[in-house]
């Protein structure tokens, strides 16, 4: 067998006894190993008396945040499982999924109050706008997103009428619009905000992408297409303002559509019949 061996500088050739080339080789320490196996089977048995606790199972589930929404139907289309233990509900996202689903809901959260209750928090959709396309009135939110399908717009906001057909599959309930007569529209909804003489009941919206504005006595303001919209806006305003109140009786179209050439149309006034 052939033994090993090293040259020292002297020249001579010497034999490495084999104990010394282990000398620092680092031992393992099995004292440590075994305490960390050790911790490890208490951690998992402690989780395992957690999980199978009886008094640590959810029997309360409470739903806050509904403004339209019937708690029974949310309660039905969570589907929470009965007698879960109340850890294990925490870490789950079926539930909050399936919730999601339904359109009029944006976003849900949920907590745990121990030791059995499951507290979920809804929140609904708020209604921005009403789109009138293809006979039915749809209510988006702000981000574009059709959640409800009413008879009858809802007062207070501006309705969006879309003059042709729409793809009835861009019309799906939780799904957005990706239109960008839509987002031109919703820039002019939110310019309004500051426009209180120019409060719209309803803004047109035809095949070419041209806006027109009905205020609520009437009076249209013609915008044309969609730029230039903070300028356009302010020569409508201007001209309003100019006009006094009952500005719709005399008034029956502002066309700013060239902001610089702004043209304004009278009413025709009604003639006393002749005797």
């Amino acid at each position: 067998m052939h033994k090993p061996t090293h040259t020292s500088r002297s020249g001579r050739i010497g034999v490495t006894p084999p104990g010394k080339r282990r000398a620092n080789r680092r031992r393992r320490n099995w004292h440590r190993i075994i305490r960390r196996c050790c911790a490890v089977l208490l951690v998992a048995e402690a989780l395992g008396l957690l999980l199978a606790n009886p008094y640590l199972r959810v029997t309360h589930v409470r739903i806050e945040g509904l403004q339209t929404l019937p708690g029974d139907q949310v309660f039905a289309e969570a589907q929470v499982p009965n007698k879960t233990n109340i850890f294990l509900m925490a870490a789950r996202q079926p539930f909050v999924k399936r919730l999601q689903k339904d359109p009029v809901i944006d976003h849900v959260s949920r907590a745990i109050e121990l030791p059995r209750t499951l507290v979920l928090t809804v929140a609904e959709r708020q209604p921005y706008t009403v789109l009138s396309a293809n006979g039915g009135y749809y209510v988006l939110d702000r981000k574009q997103v059709p959640f409800r399908l009413v008879d009858e717009p809802p007062k207070g906001i501006p309705v969006l009428a879309l003059q042709g057909d729409m793809d009835p599959g861009a019309l799906a309930l939780g799904k957005p619009i990706r239109a960008d007569w839509l987002t031109q529209a919703y820039k002019l909804i939110a310019l309004l905000g500051a426009k209180k003489n120019l409060e719209a009941q309803s803004i047109k919206v035809d095949q070419n992408a041209n806006l027109c504005l009905n205020r609520k006595d009437n009076l249209q303001i013609k915008l044309g297409q969609p730029e230039e919209l903070p300028e356009k806006l302010a020569v409508a305003q201007e001209t309003v303002t100019a006009a006094g109140e009952n500005a719709g009786a005399r008034i029956a179209y502002i066309d700013v559509s060239c902001p610089s050439q702004p043209a304004l149309m009278p009413r025709q006034q009604s003639r006393p019949a002749k005797r």
